[in-house]
């Protein structure tokens, strides 16, 4: 049942690709060339004005127009399984950086041609460094030796951590860092009221950090760093984290990967592993209104995971010079700040480049934020230390620790929805026992 349902979810996703991507080619203007654009839903700022701001930039550039067709994925895996079984073909993609060395491990991604991309200097060298830190060098599978760096151009980044109802969510609650996840501190407002991803990775990272946090971890890795424990996936980690990971249910109120925010601003829930772009969105959001509570964001200090995502392009993309000109197009300052204030993310932009920009500057302003304020969050930009790690591809464990998160999210699931459908079959059930008894007793009255 479950690959069932897993295949048919597949399909469907790689149907609502392909008719959105049918769709707008089927719309032409009168374009002279097209784009088509791969990335996560909300995740960029208005398409309207993307369109008209991308077509007069790529016409100052080249003198001729572009459309952009623009079509979205969930989740970094959805997007591979895509890319990789050859069911889009797009001109650019925005996967996260573990994903990235996947495309690149299946050498199926163009090199970035920087002279091209003139904004690839706007970046933050350090996202760079960290990346090249990281992954290095490898050998792809068609056996060429490649740099992460040479294939993609960051786009944004952040932390994986915790976003709370801070009316709700108390200091000792806050003292057991990620273990708020499992609500060590027996909160039993909390019960019930707590989220986590549904993404394998993220979660997968938050149980390691647990175990880390709580002194659980199987013996042959407690002495390893950060960096190397949230890409450890031997079976004995693997153990433990599921073990962790099933006993969490207890206290959840499911899994979700774009709904938390909404669910937290309407506290319907109070505690959500989150993204923090996603995390700085909805706390903005709840600043904003009268109703809504408190939100607050942080990083247990044990450490966790810094991440990136990237702009990178396929080797059969049809239209590679769109595809160049449309990442340097994302790194112009006002675009890129356009794209920041949007979203909620933090743009890989070097702060210091939007600090000397006045079109960026006037957009903060614009937008009622204090510059110095809002370059020195530490939620929008925090120090990438060692006691962040960066995600990379399971590799060849890939499909062992999918099995084990197909098993943790099916285990004792759907306890809510087999009472739900228990209920539905006693009132069917009553039902038609009423409607047998009524019609019995009308026949007698027809006898008589």
């Amino acid at each position: 049942m479950k690959k069932t349902a897993k295949i048919f979810s597949l399909l469907l996703a790689t149907l609502m690709l392909a008719a959105s991507l049918a769709l707008f080619a089927a719309c032409g203007d009168s374009y002279d060339e097209e784009i088509t654009v791969y990335n996560w839903e909300d995740y960029i700022y208005s398409k309207t004005e993307l369109q008209n701001d991308f077509n007069e930039y790529y016409k100052a550039k080249t003198g001729k127009t572009v459309k952009v067709n623009y079509s979205t994925f969930d989740t970094n895996e959805t997007m591979l399984t895509n890319i990789i079984n050859g069911d889009a073909v797009v001109d650019v993609i925005a996967p996260s950086e573990y994903a990235i060395e996947k495309l690149l491990q299946h050498d199926l991604l163009e090199k970035i041609d920087k002279t091209k991309v003139s904004t690839i200097s706007n970046v933050n060298s350090a996202i760079y460094e960290a990346v090249r830190n990281v992954f290095g060098t490898f050998t792809t599978d068609g056996g060429e030796t490649v740099d992460i760096t040479d294939y993609f151009v960051p786009y944004m980044w952040g932390t994986l951590g915790i976003l709370y109802n801070a009316d709700v969510v108390t200091e000792a609650d806050l003292a057991k860092g990620w273990g708020l996840l499992w609500n060590e501190n027996g909160n039993e407002a909390l019960n019930g009221k707590i989220f986590m991803k549904d993404s394998i990775r993220d979660s997968y990272c938050a149980a390691v950090m647990y175990l880390k946090e709580y002194n659980l971890l199987p013996d042959a890795h407690k002495n390893k760093s950060v960096q190397e424990l949230i890409n450890t996936n031997d079976d004995t980690m693997l153990a433990a984290v599921e073990e962790l990971l099933v006993r969490q249910k207890d206290v959840l109120k499911g899994y979700e990967v774009d709904f938390g925010k909404q669910e937290m601003i309407s506290e319907k829930g109070l505690v959500d592993l989150a993204w923090s772009g996603d995390a700085l969105y909805a706390i903005e959001e709840a600043e904003a209104s009268s109703s809504a509570p408190a939100l607050d964001y942080f990083v247990p200090e044990v450490g966790g995971n810094v991440w990136f995502d990237g702009w990178v392009i396929p080797k059969n993309a049809k239209n590679k010079e769109a595809a160049n000109y449309f990442i340097a197009f994302l790194n112009e300052p006002e675009i890129a700040m356009s794209n920041m204030l949007e979203i909620g993310y933090t743009s890989a932009v070097d702060k210091s480049v939007f600090e000397s920009s006045e079109a960026a500057l006037a957009l903060l302003e614009e937008a009622e934020y204090d510059a110095a304020e809002f370059f020195a969050d530490e939620r929008r930009y925090p120090e990438i230390t060692e006691s962040l790690g960066v995600m990379k591809d399971f590799g060849a464990r890939n499909d062992v620790v999918v099995a084990m998160w197909e098993r943790v999210v099916s285990s004792n699931t759907d306890l809510t929805t087999l009472w739900i459908i228990i209920g539905v079959v006693a009132v069917l059930v009553i039902a038609g026992i009423a409607i047998f008894l009524v019609r019995r007793n009308k026949n007698r009255r027809v006898k008589k």
